[in-house]
């Protein structure tokens, strides 16, 4: 049975399209290298202002002297000091603080705080650790000490700083290398992406008797049947 005028036309034949594969990995994850860089630089800034006022007492004068006589020592209260001995003298039994500008001696606790960051010095052996007890000029003498004081500040701080910016520049060089991995990656993956994308559906293929031609225009009429005229 042939079809009629009004058959309708068949749709051009060609191969079904397949979605791409996705994007590994995701657009998001470009807040990885900024995350990592900024974090690195605000969290060394922002622990460098708050210790800097450490770091400046840290800083301070080293003082040496007889620990009888008494050490002219400038401190600031609340901060931590260090005490050596020179050589194999025996350390301090105990220590106490006098105001420069008069009054009476303050006795003052020896402890090993932060003995771990005592700095070694030539000559000298770290013994005790005390905490100033006011601010300002003041005398230290001890008892025990058989041998010439060396008395520094505190510099724990330093080590600290030391640690984070170890820390922020493992963190900032991690952030670079994501920067440039994760373009590269997502590159290679929308490049895998399109060479397995399908081909374009080439020209219609010729449909069955009286649908239209291509570029439209009217669909053929059967042949005359064998009574036609």
């Amino acid at each position: 049975m042939w079809a009629g005028p009004n058959a309708p036309m068949m749709p051009p034949q060609g191969r079904a399209w397949t979605p791409a594969a996705p994007i590994r990995p995701h657009a998001a994850w470009y807040l990885l290298p900024i995350v990592l860089i900024l974090g690195s630089v605000v969290g060394f800034t922002t622990l460098l202002i708050g210790k800097w006022e450490e770091t400046q007492i840290a800083s301070g004068p080293k003082v040496r002297g007889d620990p009888v006589n008494g050490l002219t020592v400038d401190l600031h209260q609340g901060h931590p000091y260090f005490v050596y001995v020179r050589g194999n003298a025996a350390g301090p039994a105990a220590c106490s603080i006098t105001p420069a500008n008069g009054g009476s001696p303050d006795s003052i606790q020896l402890t090993k705080k932060n003995s771990w960051s005592a700095t070694d010095y030539p000559s000298y052996r770290y013994v005790a650790t005390f905490e100033a007890p006011l601010t300002g000029k003041a005398r230290l003498t001890c008892r025990g000490a058989t041998g010439e004081l060396l008395v520094t500040p505190d510099d724990t701080v330093d080590g600290y700083l030391g640690f984070a910016l170890l820390g922020g520049l493992f963190l900032g060089g991690l952030g670079v290398i994501a920067a440039i991995v994760i373009p590269l990656r997502r590159r290679n993956s929308k490049r895998r992406a399109w060479a397995q994308r399908p081909p374009t559906a080439g020209p219609p293929t010729a449909g069955p008797p009286g649908a239209a031609p291509p570029g439209g225009g009217y669909p053929q009429m059967p042949p005359p049947g064998p009574f036609g005229r």
